[in-house]
């Protein structure tokens, strides 16, 4: 048949997210498959809102299919988009796919032309060529990660923001936290790239970006140590000096050998979801961790030098406003470097969102505040607008102007001391990097705890009438306002 333009698009969550303003990454769903069609010589372009800094307008950008992406948060702003494409171009096939899809695809019936669940790498051609024209489309796990393309990263719009890069060796997750959807997407099975792959990987995404910093998307970098080793030992071997992060769990602490050799590799950052400092709220999550654990890891990991990312989640059960703020004091007291506090969220098609439903627990489906900024259910110990304020003041206290002022004058401090004993080896070694996202912190937290006003508001009638939105529960719903329907 003949050769097909193709738009993929990323859309934006509606909603505000702290996070996006300095941690821009493209899905690389999106990327990988673009590559494939490219490479089987259809035209493609890749447009993500994030990375592009606006809203794409439909009438810009003429294509034969259009592929939109979408995760839970953005589902509402990619059925939108699929309506107006398909008002403006009629005659354009319409493909959803990405985690909201795979999750929850009745949200797109009546706007898709087809819906992908699960990976597509290998369904992705066929699809496209209309070889296969199933409404729901199965796709098939890749096998061998090292057979999928090195990326074209060119095919993505406004691909010169892009300052950090971000690569995927790897697919699923051994463990199985009820909150999380790796492993209804990915599966329980760990899949991964050789060390020789991802070193390919890295030489070729040099070819198109200037920076040397990279962020290694998968969800447990170091799953499989042994692989971890034998990369960094090659990353060192070959001199690249690339600068580099990652996501890791608490029992990398069990290897201190490997904490050496990765900051040895390059390794700058760990984002670690720690959750809870709770031992019931971890087990009641299947976190396989305990508070001791955290604590090992803290200690263990700055003894290497490598900055800690800490990501809690508040809203279980077992939380309450006062455990709230102990888990602020505890990341102040480990001196962990940065965090995110993050509010749980029952994602569709996980095990805490089935458990959430079944207690009738659930607030409502607006998917646009699906980004774990916002309560979306009630929490058991205190009310969704207490749950809202304190995660505020959470982010507030722990980026507060004063703490950054006093971890900059023991950094200027450790630097003076360090100089003065001609410790040049070590004063070369601090990094202002912290610094520099805490402050960025500051002041974007509170530019955007304004934007939460409404939806706080909005809890506060809920809570105040004891009602609930009919029409946002099953999704329909415009905007947050209040039709009410009492509960009792």
């Amino acid at each position: 048949m003949n050769k097909r333009s193709v738009a993929f698009i990323e859309p934006a969550g509606t909603q505000a997210n702290v996070f996006e303003n300095y941690m821009r990454f493209p899905l690389m769903g999106p990327l990988y498959l673009g590559t494939i069609l490219h490479n089987a010589g259809h035209t493609v372009r890749i447009y993500c809102e994030n990375i592009i800094g606006e809203k794409i307008d439909p009438f810009d950008i003429k294509a034969d299919v259009y592929c939109i992406s979408a995760l839970t948060v953005s589902a509402n702003r990619g059925r939108l988009l699929a309506q107006e494409i398909k008002r403006i171009y009629p005659d354009a096939t319409i493909i959803f796919g990405g985690i909201h899809a795979s999750l929850c695809p009745e949200t797109f019936e009546g706007v898709a032309d087809h819906i992908i669940y699960g990976e597509a790498e290998s369904i992705i051609v066929d699809l496209i060529e209309g070889r296969i024209t199933d409404k729901i489309v199965r796709g098939i796990a890749v096998h061998d990660m090292n057979d999928l393309p090195s990326v074209n990263y060119s095919l993505l719009e406004g691909m010169e923001a892009v300052t950090t890069v971000p690569i995927m060796t790897s697919r699923g997750c051994p463990f199985d936290c009820n909150f999380c959807t790796v492993t209804k997407i990915f599966g329980k099975r760990f899949r991964m790239q050789s060390p020789e792959r991802i070193m390919k990987e890295i030489r070729h995404a040099m070819r198109f970006f200037r920076t040397r910093w990279f962020f290694f998307y998968d969800d447990n970098f170091t799953a499989n140590r042994k692989r971890v080793r034998e990369f960094c030992d090659l990353l060192i071997e070959s001199e690249l000096d690339i600068n580099w992060t990652t996501q890791v769990r608490s029992d990398i602490a069990d290897d201190p050998e490997l904490l050496q050799l990765m900051e040895a590799a390059g390794c700058r950052i760990f984002f670690i979801g720690f959750e809870s400092i709770d031992n019931d709220t971890l087990a009641a999550m299947h976190k396989s961790q305990t508070r001791n654990d955290i604590e090992k890891a803290i200690a263990t990991i700055r003894r290497r030098g490598i900055s800690i990312h800490g990501m809690f989640i508040f809203g279980e059960d077992h939380d309450t406003p006062e455990s709230m703020q102990a888990t602020v004091d505890f990341a102040i007291r480990h001196h962990i470097d940065t965090v995110q506090f993050m509010i749980l969220t029952p994602f569709p098609g996980t095990q805490y969102y089935e458990s959430i439903v079944a207690q009738n627990r659930l607030i409502h489906k607006r998917w646009d505040y699906y980004n774990a900024m916002f309560p979306v259910f009630r929490p058991a110990t205190m009310s969704p607008s207490t749950l809202q304020r304190e995660t505020l003041r959470a982010y507030e206290r722990f980026y507060s102007l004063g703490r950054l002022t006093i971890d900059t004058l023991r950094l200027l401090i450790d630097i003076f001391v360090d100089a003065l004993t001609w410790n040049f080896g070590r004063v070369f070694t601090y990094s202002f990097n912290d610094i520099f996202i805490k402050g960025a912190s500051h002041f974007i937290i509170g530019k955007y705890a304004r934007s939460y006003e409404p939806y706080l508001k909005f809890l506060q009638r809920i809570e105040e009438k004891n009602v609930i939105d009919e029409g946002l529960l099953t999704g329909e719903g415009g905007g947050i306002g209040v039709r009410r329907r009492n509960r009792s």
